[in-house]
């Protein structure tokens, strides 16, 4: 038989950790680093992206670069208390399973080379992509419309 009385302090143990734990923040703080590493990310990707009018091959050991680039990034904002916000959008980039970096790399090692029309429409894509986790990590620091 349950005693009523444990059964009250359980339950006021579990509302004070639950109360603490709502106190955590969201997120992690600002750091300049995860915003470095995210704009000249964006940059070093998109004109790597311009190259696969030119056959993978040729460029599989840029590609390879990048993306150790890319996963340090991640590893570093993954490394942050509370930062799981900031390492998703990094996954889901660099996902070759999804929709965005992964994938174009994916599908320009398979085809060889990529028309000028796919790769603009994808450098689109991972442009907001990155936006957005340039903006997240902006926020962090001050307030800002990343939508200009």
């Amino acid at each position: 038989m349950t005693n009523p009385k444990n059964n009250k302090v359980n339950f006021l143990i579990s509302v004070i950790f639950l109360s603490i734990a709502a106190c955590a923040p969201m997120i992690g703080p600002y750091s300049p680093t995860a915003y470095q590493n995210a704009t000249s990310l964006k940059a070093e990707t998109l004109a790597l992206m311009d190259r696969a009018t030119l056959p993978y091959p040729e460029n599989e050991q840029r590609v390879q670069e990048l993306m150790v680039k890319i996963d340090a990034a991640y590893e570093y904002v993954n490394g942050i208390p509370s930062n799981s916000i900031s390492a998703q959008q990094w996954m889901l980039l660099k996902n070759p399973d999804g929709n965005l970096l992964g994938k174009f790399f994916l599908r320009w090692k398979e085809k060889g080379v990529l028309s000028p029309e796919y790769i603009s429409e994808f450098k689109s894509l991972i442009s907001k992509a990155y936006d957005e986790i340039i903006c997240l990590e902006a926020n962090k620091k001050n307030a800002a419309d990343c939508n200009k």
